[in-house]
C-alpha cells in the first residue's frame, strides 16, 4: 500500500508498515550503498523521518514573550531553508538560542543513520546537540552506528503516541524529549516532559505556533545553552 506524504501519521500507520516511500533515484542508490556499509539488506536501512513529527500554525493578533538571553544549539535536522529544520530553528531562537545548521536530512526529512552518525562524530564536544528527527526500528534496538553517542544530545520523543523506543532519543546517554500530549512517545526512557503544543517559533519577522516533540524538544534544548 502506498500513501502520499501528508505531513503527520498515526501510530496505527507507521507501525503496520503501511507507510512506503517513493524515493530518487539517488536515494536509492544511497540505500543501497548503506546497506553495503553495515551488511543489512536495503530495506532495512532505517531512515529518520520529522515529516511526522509536527505541525505548525501562524500567529494572528497575538503577543509573544520577547527574545532570552544568548547561546549556541547544533542542530541536526533539514537545511534551514526547509520547513521542519526553519521551524525548529526558528524555536531555539525565539527562546534565546543561536543556531549552528548541521544538515543531515534532505529538504523533505529524510536522512540515515550513516549521515546522523557522522555529525554526532562532528558536533561530540559541543555543549547541547538537537535531534530533532528519529526511527523506528523493526527489533526496538537501536541502529548500530547509532549505539556510541548521545552525551551531549537532546532528540525528540517522536510523534507516535508509543511507548516502542524511538531512537536515538531512547539512547541511555541521550536526553528524550517528550510531551504531555497523547501524541507523544512515552515511556520510561523519555526524560523529560516539555511543552509541546503551540511553541512559539520566530522566523525571520513571522511567527509560528508549533505543535509536536521536535517542538518540546528545541525548547528544552534552549535552557541548556550556556549564557554568557
Amino acid at each position: 500500500m502506498r500513501k502520499r506524504l501528508r505531513g503527520i501519521y498515526s501510530h496505527e500507520e507507521i507501525v503496520s508498515g503501511a507507510i512506503r516511500m517513493h524515493l530518487k533515484a539517488s536515494e536509492r542508490a544511497r540505500v543501497a550503498d548503506i546497506a553495503v556499509d553495515v551488511g543489512a539488506t536495503p530495506n532495512h536501512v532505517h531512515f529518520a523521518c520529522p515529516i511526522m513529527i509536527g505541525t505548525s500554525r501562524p500567529v494572528i493578533g497575538e503577543r509573544i514573550p520577547e527574545l532570552l538571553g544568548e547561546g549556541t544549539v547544533a542542530l541536526l535536522d533539514t537545511p534551514l531553508d526547509a520547513p521542519h529544520g526553519m521551524l525548529v530553528a526558528g524555536v531555539l531562537r525565539h527562546h534565546g538560542a543561536s543556531v549552528r545548521p548541521f544538515p543531515v536530512l534532505g529538504a523533505s526529512g529524510f536522512g540515515d543513520d550513516l549521515s546522523l552518525a557522522a555529525a554526532l562524530r562532528a558536533t561530540c564536544d559541543l555543549p547541547v546537540v538537537l535531534v530533532a528527527s528519529g526511527t523506528y526500528s523493526f527489533d526496538d534496538r537501536c541502529p548500530p552506528v547509532l549505539a556510541s553517542y548521545g552525551r551531549n544530545v537532546v532528540a525528540a520523543a517522536g510523534n507516535g503516541g508509543s511507548a516502542r523506543p524511538w531512537w536515538p532519543a531512547a539512547l541511555p546517554s541521550v536526553t528524550a524529549v517528550g510531551t504531555s500530549a497523547p501524541f507523544s512517545g512515552h515511556g520510561p526512557w523519555v526524560d523529560v516532559v516539555a511543552p509541546g503544543v503551540d511553541v512559539p517559533s520566530t522566523v525571520g519577522t513571522s511567527q509560528q505556533l508549533c505543535t509536536g516533540t521536535s517542538f518540546a524538544a528545541a525548547l528544552h534544548a534552549a535552557t541548556l545553552v550556556p549564557v554568557p
